[in-house]
């Protein structure tokens, strides 16, 4: 008879372990569904938003490009003005490394 009751708390530990584990499953299962939710909104979310900054970038882009066409000697000027500096600041930074 000694033998027997510790099997039947060994038994009872063992379903309480099983109902544990089943509880903690359900919630984990549940909350990767909601991060599963939560992820799809923001990835919707961030589309949207790419997709704004895309269609910005190619109106600025197209506008740029009109008014080159529009002003081809000022944007050689700009062209050329930049490229200058460039090389006047390639020329300082290498002499600073000397």
């Amino acid at each position: 008879m000694a033998d027997i009751a510790p099997d039947k708390d060994i038994n009872a530990q063992i379903d309480e372990l099983r109902n544990q584990i089943d509880r903690l499953s359900t919630d984990l299962a549940r909350r990767i569904d909601t991060a599963s939710e939560h992820a799809d909104e923001a990835l919707s979310f961030a589309k949207t938003k790419v997709s704004a900054v895309a269609n910005q970038a190619r109106e600025e882009g197209r506008n740029v490009v009109r008014t080159a066409k529009e002003n081809p000697t000022a944007t050689s000027s700009i062209l050329l003005g930049t490229a200058l500096v460039g090389f006047v600041a390639g020329l300082l930074i290498g002499r600073l490394n000397d």
